[in-house]
C-alpha cells in the first residue's frame, strides 16, 4: 500500500515572476485588475492590486485562484463544467464557498503536480484570463 504522495508548492522566485508578467501583461492590455496566487494548500501566497483596480474584484481574483487550486482546472473549464450539470447539482456546487465560474483563473501545474494557481480580477474575463495564462507561461509550464 502506498502510503504518501508528493506535493509541490511555488517558490517565492515563481511567484514573483508570475507578478510580474502579470502586471506587465495588464500594463500592455491597459487594464487594471487584482491577481492573486495561491500555493497548494490554498493558502495565499501572492497578491497585488493595480492602482485604480474595481475593490469588488479583489474577491473575485481572490476566489478564481481558490477554484484552481481546489479543482485543478482553469476555471474557464470549471464554468464549463458548472454549466452541464443539472440545476440541482450546480446549486450545491454553486452554495459551496470560495468557487466561481469566470474565466480569469488558471491552476500551476509542473510534472502533473499542482503547484497552486493564478486569480486575475479586474477588467473583462477574457482579459483577465489572458492576464492569468500570461503569468503562468512566464514559469514554462502549463496553460
Amino acid at each position: 500500500m502506498k502510503i504518501s504522495e508528493t506535493r509541490g508548492t511555488l517558490t517565492t522566485e515563481a511567484i514573483q515572476t508570475m507578478l510580474d508578467a502579470a502586471i506587465a501583461r495588464a500594463k500592455e492590455l491597459d487594464i487594471k485588475v487584482h491577481i492573486s496566487i495561491m500555493d497548494s494548500a490554498a493558502d495565499l501566497a501572492g497578491w497585488i492590486t493595480c492602482e485604480g483596480a474595481p475593490r469588488i474584484a479583489a474577491t473575485t481574483a481572490h476566489r478564481k485562484s481558490f477554484t484552481a487550486v481546489n479543482t485543478g482546472m482553469p476555471t474557464s473549464a470549471w464554468k464549463i463544467y458548472t454549466a452541464s450539470v443539472p440545476d440541482e447539482e450546480r446549486k450545491i456546487v454553486e452554495s459551496i464557498e470560495g468557487y466561481i465560474s469566470a474565466d480569469g483563473g488558471v491552476p500551476i501545474i509542473e510534472n502533473g503536480i499542482l503547484l497552486g494557481g493564478i486569480g486575475v480580477s479586474g477588467a473583462s474575463q477574457e482579459a483577465d484570463e489572458d492576464v492569468a495564462q500570461t503569468a503562468v507561461r512566464a514559469l514554462g509550464v502549463n496553460t
